[in-house]
């Protein structure tokens, strides 16, 4: 770029006079010369035009700047004063920004911001769009969008359908219209017009860009289809007028809506993810060469032919066998997959798109189907190398470690009650046999070899004796069989800096799993949350609501209270959130189990969910409850913000007071701004500087007060009344008699009644 445009941009920057905005409003100039770059638009200083020509200026910046974005800088040497070098180079970082800004904002409207990488985000099990939805953008089929050699869409100005390219030939605008050989055009300049605004004949103004501020030419939209009704969130745009237009016009239905949430101590507490002690986290390395990330669990494992044992996972050779598995099942690379443990690992995409399309895809196809696990029956040897919980468990058998059978290959999502049912099924003779037994003879040694007590070293003889195969059998067919389970993962956000009042973030190294954090709604609305693991996969949340209602005050919230986690094919993990309205009532849990409980006879791990240290700001102690007598009375009873007399004076005016009582309920129940709004603790309410429930008490007299200003009466009939009557006419009361009369009747039918 030459020395002078330099000069030029660096005094408007000292000046202070750079300009924003976005999409083809924000790119025209106001006078020739005007060179906009992206969202940060800088104006090179030029000597200002007499305000007599600056009509025709304006109209020529504008031709030009549609001329930056076709990409043709074939310009007259005397049009300004800089190079076509200069203007080559500006004129192509505009095209390039403004087709990625058109990209983004129209094209890919659906796809997650890559940047966002936090892990509350729900929208992420949000299947692409189809074409029957309303915001469906059909790339592959569009006339004005190609597909590059890479496999990336972009808008490609020459590729418009014949008609549309006849229409511009017949025109004057090419002389050649798709015959040249080397695939371009030639662009000739419209004829002069004086009346007629260059812009006008531009295909981007017939095809391209939706000017909201003329939405009566038909010209400016091209729909596919009539937008939806439905009143729909507005698309998160940027701060700028044209940000909030573009996604205004973006918008797939006929009705938005937009919230400001009110940010307090409370509403900015985070949850402490609960990561499993036998899972392995990837590196720092692996999580940055990423954007999307998948977790698959329920690998079948690769045991040791000798002693029945998962492969030590330590050993490079065994870890890259379990890369390759999974790089099969998702059709990456093995150095796209850091394994977690023997039966889960981790898969790296390059776009976060790409790992939801794999999620959607493998849940869709049968891929991950229920896969045979190789179940074996052993005789238990002592080793020295074993948990202290493994040595107390054999110690506490009469026979000692003679009489424990171990079960190696299990499914890792296994629980004591599907073991034991499985092998020893209830009622039958292998059960007379060998049982009865329950959890206290049952141990889990690994994720995939699990110990039990049968009380002597005949019974484990017996179970392992070649004649008898239906223990082992029952084992493989039980249980044997699962299928695999993909979630999502995403990268956790870290405190970062303050800015001003609101607390900055930054991507940390460590990867959250779909279960490893609660629901954010859920973990909000609860004083506190337990985590559960442990659970069978036929578990309900009605069955946590009943385990756990003695330590409720109140009646549990059977779906608002608690969250089983599901896998991407809706298979319970295992794992569930329960959360606790009031302070003390976790207490209690934690310090009756210990820990562990037994939920419909499955031994269950529990764990409170820890808060992250607020920057700023202490926790409420725990919400206010109010007793049903009180509910009931803010609900229904208005009549105690008001004086009695005025209900009985618009009684006897006509106005009955069940017609009020309706008119107040409406209110009371169908408008948060009087209700949540009214009623919420510091820091959430609507009006900060009003107590709770004022805001409600006032709409109420605010009403009756200009109800009873709107009746009229005999002595004082009102100006409305008047108004209907010029000055020298006699007002005429025989309505008032009418009224009195209709009155008179709806009582007497009312007695009749």
């Amino acid at each position: 770029m030459s020395g002078n445009v330099v000069s030029d941009l660096e005094k408007e920057e000292q000046r202070g006079a750079s300009r924003s905005g976005t999409g083809l409003s924000g790119m025209m100039g106001s006078g020739a010369g005007d060179a906009r770059i992206g969202n940060n638009m800088i104006q090179p200083i030029k000597e200002r035009r007499s305000p007599i020509s600056r009509g025709r200026q304006q109209g020529e910046a504008r031709g030009r700047a549609l001329n930056y974005l076709r990409g043709d800088l074939r310009l007259d040497a005397d049009d300004d004063e800089y190079d076509s070098e200069d203007e080559e180079i500006i004129g192509d970082i505009m095209q390039k920004e403004h087709v990625e800004h058109s990209l983004n904002t129209h094209t890919f409207s659906m796809v997650d911001n890559q940047d966002d990488d936090g892990y509350d985000s729900d929208a992420d099990m949000i299947p692409p769009t189809n074409p029957d939805d309303p915001n469906y953008f059909d790339r592959d089929n569009h006339e004005h969008v190609r597909k590059t050699d890479k496999g990336e869409y972009i808008y490609d100005w020459d590729a418009m359908d014949w008609d549309a390219l006849m229409k511009l030939k017949e025109e004057g605008y090419y002389d050649a219209v798709g015959e040249d050989e080397a695939g371009g055009r030639t662009f000739r300049p419209p004829p002069e017009d004086d009346d007629k605004d260059p812009i006008e004949d531009a295909f981007e103004y017939d095809y391209y860009f939706r000017d909201v501020c003329d939405v009566e030419n038909p010209l400016l939209v091209k729909p596919k289809k009539e937008d939806s009704k439905a009143v729909l969130p507005l698309k998160p745009h940027g701060p700028e007028l044209d940000d909030f237009l573009m996604a205004v016009t973006d918008h797939p239905s006929k009705y938005a809506k937009m919230e400001r949430k009110v940010k307090h101590p409370d509403s900015k507490r985070e949850p402490r993810p609960i990561f499993p002690k036998d899972r392995k986290l990837p590196d720092e390395t692996f999580v940055n060469k990423y954007k999307g990330y998948l977790f698959v669990t329920g690998l079948v494992p690769h045991l040791d032919d000798e002693t029945g044992e998962v492969q030590d996972f330590g050993e490079e050779l065994n870890r890259q066998t379990i890369a390759e598995d999974v790089a099969k099942l998702f059709g990456v690379t093995s150095m796209d997959v850091s394994p977690a443990s023997p039966t889960s690992a981790y898969v790296g995409f390059d776009t976060k798109l790409k790992a939801k399309q794999a999620m959607i895809d493998s849940a869709a196809d049968g891929r991950l189907s229920e896969k045979k696990h190789s179940i074996e029956l052993r005789k238990y040897e002592s080793k020295d190398d074993v948990s202290e919980e493994e040595k107390a468990f054999v110690s506490a058998s009469p026979a000692g470690a003679e009489s424990i059978l171990k079960v190696t290959g299990l499914p890792a999502t296994t629980t004591s009650v599907e073991l034991l049912n499985s092998m020893f099924p209830p009622g039958s003779r292998l059960e007379a046999m060998f049982g009865p037994l329950s959890n206290e003879d049952y141990f889990r040694a690994s994720s995939t070899t699990a110990l039990i007590n049968l009380a002597s070293a005949d019974l484990v003889s017996r179970v392992l004796s070649p004649k008898s195969k239906n223990v082992a059998n029952n084992a493989n067919v039980g249980v044997g069989e699962r299928p695999i389970q993909v979630l999502r993962a995403k990268r956790e956000r870290l405190f970062n800096k303050w800015v001003g009042s609101y607390a900055q973030s930054k991507l940390g190294p460590r990867l959250i799993v779909t279960g490893e954090v609660p629901p954010h709604e859920m973990f909000l609305s609860h004083n506190d949350t337990l985590h559960i693991s442990g659970l069978p996969p036929n578990f309900k949340l009605s069955d946590l609501a009943t385990f756990f209602q003695h330590f409720s005050e109140d009646r549990r919230d059977v779906f608002g209270s608690g969250h089983i986690v599901r896998c991407s094919q809706g298979i319970s993990t295992g794992s569930a959130y329960v959360g606790f309205e009031l302070n003390g009532e976790i207490d209690e849990v934690i310090e009756l189990y210990k820990g562990k409980a037994t939920i419909n006879g499955c031994e269950v791990t529990l764990r409170p969910v820890k808060d992250k240290m607020l920057r700023r700001g202490t926790r409420e102690v725990s919400r206010p409850s109010r007793s049903v007598t009180e509910l009931h009375s803010d609900l229904y009873d208005w009549e105690r913000h008001v004086n009695p007399k005025d209900i009985a004076e618009l009684e006897e005016l006509g106005i009955d007071k069940g017609v009020l009582d309706e008119i107040m309920i409406n209110i009371r129940h169908n408008n948060r701004s009087f209700a949540a709004g009214d009623q919420s603790i510091s820091g959430e309410r609507l009006y900060q500087e009003r107590a709770v429930g004022t805001h409600y008490r006032d709409i109420v007299k605010k009403y009756l007060k200009v109800l009873k200003s709107c009746v009229g009466t005999r002595e004082d009939p009102g100006l409305m009344y008047e108004a209907m009557f010029s000055p020298e006419q006699e007002i005429d009361m025989g309505l008032f008699d009418m009224e009195e009369e209709r009155i008179k009747d709806l009582r007497e039918k009312e007695t009749t009644v």
